[in-house]
C-alpha cells in the first residue's frame, strides 16, 4: 500500500465551529503529522514513519483543506476582458450569449484547461460549474485529464422569446434533456470525482415546462440543481412582471428548491424570500466580486448564515470577475460582510469555513472533502503564512486579509502533489 507521511505542518482541520465571542483559535490549529493512504487521510497526530513509507517534511507550512468554489463557468474563461462595463442582462445579451454560441468542442477544452490551471494555482481542488448549452461532453472529457473534483452540466435554455439570444441558442428542451441523460450515463460518478447537475440557466431563459421537468427529474434521480437566482435588480423586476411573484417563490412553486439545490448570487432577496430559502434547505453560492462588477449589489450572507442557510463562495466566470481566485472571493466576502453588517459580523475563521467545509457542504460534498479528518480525501493547500508582510495575527486573519496565491507552496489532490 502506498503511504505518505507529511511532517512539520500546522494543520488547520476546519472541523469545529468558530469559538463564541471571537475566542481563542489556538485549538483550531494542530502541530501534527498527517498520513495519506490510497488518496485519503488515514491518521493525524504524533506519527512515526511506517516501514517503506515516503516521508515529506515541511518547515512550518500551514495545511488547509483544498479550497471549494461553488459557482464557476469554465466555458467563459476565454472571454476574459471581452464583456466590460455592463449590468447583467445587457452583459448576457450583447456579449456572453453571442460568445458562448461560437464555442466548439475544441475551444471548450481550451477554456477548461485555462480555468482549471488557474483554479488549482489558487488552491481550489473542488468546484461546481455551469457550462454552455452545447458540447458539455468536451468539458467533462477535458476534466478527466486534471486532478480536480467537479459538479457540472449543460446550461438549459429553451425560451426562444428571450431578447438577444443568438440563432439556435434557445435549444429544444427535450433535446437538451436528452443530452443530460447522455452526460449522466457517460460521466456522472466517473472516477468518483466528476458529477452531473441539472443547470437551468435562470428563470428568464427557460419555459415553465422545462423548469418543472428539471425539478421532477432531479428529485427522482437524486441529482443536484444549480441555477442563478435573484442576481440583479433588472432581473428581479422582469420576473415579477412576467410571473407576478418573486424569483425564489417561483422556483419553490415549480419544484426546484431543496437541499440539493445551489442558487448562485441571491442578492435581490427580501424577508419573505429569505424564509423560503431557509425552509427549502437550498444553499447559496456567494459571488461577491461579480456582484460588484456587474452592479448587482451585495448578498446578505450574514443574515443567511444566521438563519442556518448554507453559503459557499464562487468566482463565477472570468468575464464578470476577471480572475478565478478563491482567496480573492474569500477576502471580498469578509470585507463586504463587515461593511454591510458591521465589524466582526463575519470573522476570518468563518470566512475560511465558507472557503472549505461550508463550501463543500453547500454542494453536497462535505462527507468527501472540505476538512482534514481521517477518511476524507487528501486534498490540501500548503501555505507559508509566516512572512513579515502578512502581519502577526492569527493564521485565519493572515489567510483572509493578507495572503494571496503567492503564499501557496503546494496543492495536493487525493494525496498527489499537483504540478502548479
Amino acid at each position: 500500500m502506498n503511504s505518505l507521511l507529511l511532517k512539520g505542518l500546522h494543520l488547520v482541520p476546519m472541523t469545529e465551529d468558530a469559538p463564541a465571542g471571537g475566542g481563542d483559535l489556538a485549538s483550531h490549529i494542530l502541530d501534527a503529522s498527517l498520513r495519506i493512504q490510497e488518496g485519503k487521510i488515514k491518521d493525524i497526530g504524533d506519527l512515526s514513519p511506517l516501514p517503506g513509507e515516503e516521508v515529506r517534511s515541511f518547515g512550518g507550512l500551514y495545511a488547509f483543506p483544498g479550497f471549494v468554489q461553488t459557482h464557476v463557468h469554465l466555458c467563459q474563461t476565454l472571454f476574459r476582458g471581452l464583456a466590460e462595463d455592463r449590468p447583467l442582462l445587457p452583459w448576457l445579451r450583447e456579449k456572453i450569449w453571442p460568445l458562448e454560441a461560437e464555442h466548439s468542442p475544441k475551444t471548450l477544452r481550451q477554456s477548461t484547461r485555462i480555468a482549471v490551471d488557474e483554479l488549482l494555482r489558487g488552491g481550489c481542488t473542488t468546484f461546481q460549474s455551469m457550462e454552455t448549452v452545447w458540447h458539455t461532453s468536451a468539458v467533462f472529457e477535458e476534466l478527466l485529464d486534471h486532478p480536480v473534483r467537479a459538479i457540472l452540466g449543460n446550461a438549459l435554455m429553451d425560451d426562444a422569446s428571450v431578447p438577444g439570444l443568438p440563432k439556435g441558442f434557445a435549444r429544444d428542451s427535450q433535446d437538451s434533456l436528452a443530452e443530460c441523460e447522455q452526460l449522466i450515463r457517460s460521466f456522472h460518478g466517473r472516477e468518483d470525482r466528476l458529477f452531473f447537475a441539472y443547470n437551468p440557466r435562470f428563470v428568464l431563459s427557460c419555459t415553465e415546462g422545462l423548469l418543472r421537468e428539471v425539478g421532477q427529474r432531479a428529485k427522482a434521480e437524486g441529482l443536484r440543481i444549480h441555477t442563478h437566482a435573484s442576481e440583479h435588480p433588472g432581473e428581479a423586476r422582469a420576473i415579477r412582471a412576467r410571473y407576478g411573484k418573486d424569483n425564489l417563490a417561483l422556483l419553490r412553486d415549480l419544484g426546484l428548491l431543496g437541499p440539493r439545490t445551489t442558487l448562485a448570487h441571491c442578492v435581490q432577496v427580501g424577508e419573505e424570500e429569505e424564509k423560503i430559502l431557509q425552509d427549502s434547505g437550498a444553499s447559496v453560492a456567494h459571488c461577491p466580486s461579480t456582484n460588484l462588477k456587474l452592479g448587482s449589489g451585495i448578498a446578505p450572507i450574514v443574515g443567511f448564515r444566521k438563519r442556518g442557510i448554507r453559503v459557499g463562495l464562487g468566482a463565477d466566470g472570468a468575464p464578470c470577475n476577471n480572475r478565478l481566485d478563491p482567496l480573492t472571493e474569500c477576502r471580498q466576502a469578509a470585507l463586504l460582510a463587515q461593511f454591510q453588517a458591521g465589524p466582526g459580523a463575519l470573522s476570518a475563521y468563518e470566512a475560511t469555513r465558507m472557503l472549505t467545509i461550508e463550501g463543500a457542504a453547500s454542494i453536497g460534498l462535505d462527507k468527501v472533502c472540505g476538512s482534514l479528518e481521517p477518511g476524507k480525501s487528501a486534498d490540501l493547500v500548503l501555505m507559508d503564512l509566516c512572512g513579515e508582510e502578512l502581519g502577526k495575527g492569527d493564521p485565519f486573519t493572515r489567510l483572509v486579509y493578507s495572503a494571496s496565491r503567492e503564499q501557496i507552496r503546494h496543492v495536493l489532490f487525493r494525496g498527489e502533489f499537483v504540478q502548479l
